[in-house]
């Protein structure tokens, strides 16, 4: 080979091997300026969500006292009596879980206030639920929060079978309570100075 010609050769591999690294790096620039991007905007929406988390707290707790506040003055307003509603809201919390309701009964005469100065009837029902497991305990939690004012006691969770199926029984005592309208109008009121 001439000498020219094995330097040409030289030269051209040179700028080949600079053309392509230049290349590799424009594209590895713009790669990371993408990724720069997109990461920023994670992190904005990571800001926003934290925000909303935090603020949730307090929004759910706030949302916990006005229900709270408005089982105690019955503001329900609803015609139908405490009993019914219960049965109505609880075939439907079974409904939704993929639960059965296996029995409703009522043992015994009602229950005595806790707190004399409260005027609050109970009345005692013992509950049945039927279902998965997991299914029952989200019925159980989403009776809890019903808007018919009631304490839910477990008595017992017992394992069942069916033919095909395993399942449990969970037997619950509810008291639903009665809030009498005089307690009602003395909550209410402005406050005192």
């Amino acid at each position: 080979m001439k000498p020219t010609v094995a330097s040409a050769l030289w030269w051209c591999a040179a700028l080949v091997l600079v053309g392509g690294t230049s290349g590799i790096v424009m594209l590895g620039e713009r790669h990371i300026d993408d990724q720069t991007v997109m990461n920023d905007g994670l992190t904005a929406s990571l800001a926003a969500n934290d925000v909303t988390v935090r603020t949730r707290g307090s929004l759910l707790a706030a949302r916990g006292r006005l229900r709270a506040g408005l089982r105690r003055l019955e503001a329900d307003s609803e015609s139908a009596p405490i009993v019914a509603r219960f049965v109505r809201d609880t075939a439907r919390v079974a409904q939704e879980h993929h639960t059965t309701v296996a029995s409703i009964a009522a043992p015994g005469s009602p229950l005595a206030p806790k707190d004399r100065a409260q005027t609050i009837d109970a009345i005692p029902l013992a509950v049945t639920i039927e279902g998965h497991y997991t299914d029952v305990l989200a019925v159980i939690r989403a009776l809890s929060s019903l808007p018919v004012p009631a304490e839910i006691d477990v008595v017992s969770i017992v394992r069942t079978t069916s033919p095909g199926a395993v399942g449990v029984a969970a037997v619950l005592h509810v008291a639903l309570q009665r809030i009498e309208p005089r307690a009602a109008t003395r909550d209410v009121g402005t406050r005192p100075d």
